[in-house]
């Protein structure tokens, strides 16, 4: 199959080039401590989903109809009332220049839930993001994304809210009707995690690797009469941006469930819920996570879609 011709752009070549040529990361580095018994570090399927390309072609639940340029999203991780003394609430705004060129700006801010002891409240990370998307066949659809995510934590968080790093994220991806009768779209996605130290102390979290690394996905999605099902694969690795040679393969089965589907509406819930199995550095690990995401629009589309 031939990649449509958009992908020689400037643009994608400069991401190419952060991908391949990154200089490997120190042993220095490599060898700060860790915190191997706190989970895999965040995995939302709804991050993987806002890299692929216009996901309302694909009939996919996660973005508003594109009737205003503006949308806004929050996502609270309720989790963390069980967990920690406090609530994180990422609060992002999307703006859409044009068709095919996207930017995303978000906060993610902490409060004390009450619950526990008294954690304070503030800001803990900045995410900067832009994405390039296009959509091709209007009978199979086919389409095809890059972009380029930038996280850096703010002020001084507490230390378990973050593991220390900036992270810069080049990514593509493609995206394929495969069986139109099933509603089946499948995705893949490569992309890498270039790390910047900050001041702060290095904790990474279980089987989250330690430098510069690689990473490839590949799942399938299906929508049935009010849920969406998807099956993702990731592999990530060191081997090729630093010195060391570590690996991490995850399976990850996710549901997704619109909980507001009435057309006309200006503001849409869409509740996640999967498990994982993780082989990594630190073990073999399985797990349960859920997550809730909230999206506004000024004004709401035709379709409500």
């Amino acid at each position: 199959m031939n990649l449509p011709r958009h992908f020689s752009r400037p643009g994608f070549l400069v991401l190419l080039a952060l991908l391949l040529f990154r200089g490997p990361i120190s042993p220095a580095l490599l060898a700060e401590p860790s915190s191997p018994g706190e989970p895999t570090s965040t995995w939302d399927l709804t991050d993987l989903l806002d890299h692929l390309p216009d996901l309302r072609r694909f009939d996919l639940p996660t973005l508003l109809p594109d009737s205003s340029p503006f949308r806004i999203y929050a996502r609270p991780h309720f989790g963390d009332f069980i967990r920690r003394d406090y609530v994180r609430l990422p609060v992002g705004v999307k703006y859409r220049a044009s068709e095919h060129l996207e930017f995303v700006t978000e906060l993610e801010g902490y409060f004390t839930h009450g619950i526990g002891d008294a954690a304070g409240y503030g800001l803990s990370r900045l995410r900067l993001g832009a994405k390039h998307e296009q959509v091709l066949d209007p009978t199979h659809l086919l389409g095809w994304s890059y972009g380029l995510d930038f996280y850096t934590p703010l002020s001084r968080p507490p230390q378990e809210l973050t593991d220390g790093y900036r992270h810069t994220l080049p990514y593509v991806a493609l995206t394929r009707t495969v069986v139109p009768a099933w509603k089946l779209v499948g995705y893949v996605a490569a992309g890498a995690d270039l790390l910047d130290r900050t001041p702060m102390r290095s904790n990474f979290g279980r089987n989250q690797l330690h430098g510069n690394a690689t990473t490839a996905a590949a799942g399938i999605t299906r929508q049935w009469s009010r849920i969406r099902t998807a099956l993702t694969t990731t592999y990530s690795t060191t081997a090729l941006l630093t010195d060391e040679h570590h690996d991490v393969y995850a399976i990850r089965p996710d549901i997704l469930i619109p909980l507001n589907t009435r057309p006309g509406l200006h503001t849409r819930l869409l509740f996640t819920v999967g498990t994982r199995a993780v082989w990594g550095p630190d073990g073999f690990e399985t797990g349960i996570s859920s997550s809730l995401r909230i999206e506004f629009s000024t004004r709401a589309g035709p379709s409500g879609r």
